[in-house]
């Protein structure tokens, strides 16, 4: 079989390796494999000049503004202690505010306790839940803080974390930094591990990747921050899906940049279960449908108050990647299927090789920037999988986009309360 493979390989003229190369570089190569590849190139670069040269860095940690971390969650009782213990003396100038959303186990209690021992934190209950989004604008009034860092409680922040990802704002035209998402129950299932590998290209070269050009767009609910002013001009957050990423889009609207802070990490369990997986992309991809395509289209209006060529930039990379060519993708797969023949999987083995080649690029992009390289070669592993799982994906979140774009899916998600969603705006 390998033997017949290798002579269909060698068999192929120029024009046909193009052809049947094409789409893998135009789906995931040019943006995260070949992208991450050229960043490494010029970082190495970069610091190859530095050390011959020995100029001297600046201080890793010269800015140092007020802080107030907001850990607003739901049932979170088992969860917060070690949140709280992640965050708590790990700054200077922080203070935090654990926001209970009308929680029907002991989170209040919890936190009580926890702040009887510790100063600086402050504990406030609702009454009746409202959403991720009102219980982070109602601890708003609570602080003065110069920034303002969203922690989800059932996530824990990593050493100097908040050190980390307050460094951006010395820079006045930052409005929200975002932070580096990473899996902390990698070995749970295999579920898992793939998406440990997933966050590595997706999240930390990705965000990398979009900060370089000026077109980050998301700053993750898990761990993120903004500048108070910010939070101010734009109103704080709004009603989800996509509550994180509609902020950010709101504060870049305003005329803020947003930025990332690699080395500001969070760990949070992701899905061990394929159903579990499932529903939450299913999710994230609503947002994409409700904020790119619908609420904030106008990012692309060169006649809107709000227009600047980063914020297009931005839009259109998500457009292209997200939409139009999730479309295509499914029709070149139908194509192939149509005209199947006795090389159709010599071909799909190709795709296969290259997907792989493609992960262990990324995987090494990766090992470079890494602060734990043991543990991101942990996740390494999983390569050999990665084109299956990602085939898998785009199949949950093509799913997820038709039910946005025909269903309106989101209006019914129960992420929001049912008294909050018949009270908004529907996009």
């Amino acid at each position: 079989m390998l033997n017949d493979w290798n002579h269909w390989l060698s068999s192929l003229q120029t024009d046909q390796w193009l052809f049947a190369l094409l789409p893998l570089l135009l789906f995931d190569g040019l943006r995260y494999s070949l992208g991450s590849l050229a960043i490494w190139l010029y970082d190495f670069a970069r610091e190859v000049g530095i050390t011959l040269l020995g100029n001297r860095k600046e201080p890793r940690f010269g800015y140092c503004p007020s802080v107030c971390v907001v850990i607003a969650g739901l049932n979170e009782a088992e969860t917060l202690p070690h949140t709280l213990r992640s965050v708590w003396n790990s700054y200077p100038q922080l203070e935090i505010i654990v926001v209970d959303d009308g929680s029907r186990d002991a989170m209040s209690r919890v936190a009580t306790d926890f702040a009887r021992d510790h100063a600086g934190v402050t504990v406030l209950k609702k009454n009746n839940r409202g959403g991720k989004s009102s219980a982070l604008n109602f601890a708003l009034p609570f602080t003065t803080a110069e920034i303002l860092v969203g922690v989800d409680s059932d996530s824990h922040v990593g050493e100097n974390a908040i050190w980390e990802i307050v460094q951006p704002f010395a820079n006045a035209e930052v409005g929200a930094v975002s932070a580096a998402v990473v899996a902390r129950n990698t070995h749970a299932s295999l579920v898992s591990r793939l998406q440990a590998l997933e966050y590595l290209g997706s999240i930390f070269l990705g965000r990398l990747l979009s900060d370089r050009f000026g077109t980050l767009g998301i700053v993750s609910g898990a761990f993120g921050a903004f500048r108070r002013d910010a939070l101010s001009r734009t109103g704080g957050w709004d009603v989800g899906p996509g509550e994180d990423g509609d902020l950010t889009l709101r504060i870049r609207k305003s005329g803020y940049q947003v930025a990332f802070a690699p080395y500001a990490q969070c760990f949070t369990n992701v899905p061990t279960a394929a159903m579990s997986l499932i529903k939450q992309r299913r999710r994230w991809e609503w947002a994409l449908i409700t904020l790119e395509c619908r609420k904030h289209v106008d990012l692309a209006n060169p006649l809107s108050k709000n227009f600047c060529i980063n914020n297009l930039t931005m839009l259109m990379d998500r457009w292209t990647f997200n939409l139009a060519l999730q479309f295509g993708f499914w029709a070149y797969m139908g194509w192939l299927c149509v005209h199947a023949n006795n090389d159709t999987w010599k071909l799909f083995f190709l795709y296969y090789l290259v997907f792989v080649a493609m992960n262990v690029i990324q995987i090494a992009v990766v090992l470079y920037y890494s602060n734990d390289r043991r543990r991101d070669l942990s996740a390494g592993f999983a390569i050999p999988l990665m084109p299956l799982y990602q085939v898998a994906l785009r199949a949950v979140m093509f799913y997820g986009i038709l039910e946005e774009l025909f269903f309106r899916s989101s209006h019914h998600d129960n992420f929001v309360p049912e008294h909050v969603r018949r009270t908004t705006w529907h996009w």
